[in-house]
């Protein structure tokens, strides 16, 4: 493009010039002349108007909630007593998602002495943490062809957070906890003899934090004592997906960490010990206590994207599983939410139901389905019920028509 607007400007100087070399008088001169002022006041009207804008982003609070919009907005002054016939401004959105990534362009005049207020309110109808700014805000002289970049690279982070279902919507079953109460297990409790620690979770007592022990590691720890007749509860997520159409994986995210984070809550009501685990971003196992919504901001940072099938090093549902079963805390009652079902899986829950422990499986499925393929995902889960393991479908909420991220 430069190098169209530079052939462009010699081919206008050129043919301004061209009267002279027929005309070596004054006004053989005089076009060319007069074209090359008019490209130089345009150019000088560039750089003083560039040299008195103001720019300031108006950024929105640092969360929001799924469904909600996020109202920012840009705004630009103009101090020179010149006017502005073009600012472009070039807005970047980014998320979990790389392929929903996106660029918007708005171009607008600006009057000498004056303020421009540009809004850009966007619907976040999907979890998630992303980041907006200014990618380039560019000015242009009056004959347009000149441009200078004015300001650019200025971003903010909005985290939105998830809108947790009703007891109506996913049922945190009360015959599922009755049946683990008399178990005996090794948990996180007020006692003072404790059989080990581990690595402080979120939501964990500061009474509980072994400081000693803390005071010579890189992170807190917290202690395990043994306990009786406890009645806990450890909700996983699967991050690994097999979906054939990608426009569905941002529901089907939603889904299974609203699903869990609705389970935990009720969990809480009840006043049953619970914990959250799953996959970080980095790969290692993390287990989360969130107390509600104060937890959900800190906990939305940590979680990854939903991960291809096909990729092998980010351990899925079947290996979260087992290393659960490794943990010195190891709960009585499992709950894991994953919308990909593998016959490892059937493998995992079903030995955790031989450890006399009740596992439950939510398999979240995409929207769109049709009754019967529906009815084909609920024929592949019956080795579950030979098994004794309970299950439930939960169906993922359709995108939203309007436009949003």
């Amino acid at each position: 493009m430069r190098i169209l607007k530079a052939a462009l400007i010699l081919a206008l100087l050129s043919a301004a010039f061209l009267p002279a070399k027929y005309n070596n008088g004054v006004y053989g001169y005089l076009p060319g002349l007069l074209m090359t002022s008019l490209l130089l006041l345009s150019l000088l009207h560039l750089f003083l108007v560039r040299r008195s804008l103001r720019v300031e982003i108006e950024s929105p609070g640092p969360a929001c909630r799924r469904g909600e919009n996020v109202d920012a907005a840009l705004r630009i002054e103009n101090r020179s007593f010149l006017s502005c016939p073009k600012v472009q401004m070039t807005l970047t959105v980014s998320g979990f998602f790389a392929w929903k990534d996106s660029d918007s362009v708005t171009s607008f005049p600006m009057d000498r002495k004056s303020e421009t207020r540009i809004p850009f309110p966007l619907k976040m109808n999907h979890l998630g943490v992303y980041t907006f700014g200014v990618k380039e805000l560019r000015v242009y002289d009056p004959l347009g062809i000149f441009s200078i970049a004015v300001r650019g690279g200025e971003t903010f982070r909005v985290t939105v957070l998830p809108k947790l279902y009703s007891a109506e919507e996913v049922r945190l079953e009360e015959k599922l906890l009755e049946e683990s109460r008399n178990l005996s297990k090794s948990a996180v409790s007020d006692g003072f003899d404790h059989t080990g620690v581990r690595e402080y979770a979120l939501g964990d007592p500061m009474k509980r934090i072994h400081w000693k022990l803390s005071a010579h590691s890189s992170t807190y720890m917290t202690r395990i004592t043994e306990s009786s007749r406890k009645n806990d509860l450890t909700v996983m997520i699967d991050f690994v997906a097999d979906l054939p159409d990608p426009r569905v994986l941002p529901c089907v995210f939603d889904c299974l960490v609203e699903t869990a984070l609705s389970l935990v809550d009720q969990a809480q009501k009840k006043d049953v010990e619970y914990s959250l685990l799953f996959v970080g971003r980095d790969g290692e196992i993390i287990r989360s206590v969130p107390k509600g919504e104060q937890d959900y901001e800190s906990l939305i940072q940590m979680l990854p994207a939903l991960n291809s099938g096909a990729d092998s090093e980010f351990p899925d549902g079947a290996e979260i599983l087992e290393k659960e079963g490794h943990l010195g805390n190891r709960s009585s009652n499992l709950i894991l939410c994953t919308s990909r079902y593998t016959d490892q899986l059937v493998q995992g829950l079903t030995a955790v139901k031989r450890q006399q422990r009740n596992p439950e499986l939510c398999y979240i499925i995409p929207p769109g389905l049709s009754a019967a393929e529906e009815e084909m995902l609920s024929a592949q889960l019956e080795p579950l019920d030979e098994s004794g393991v309970r299950y439930r479908l939960v169906t993922a909420e359709a995108e939203p028509l309007q436009g949003g991220f």
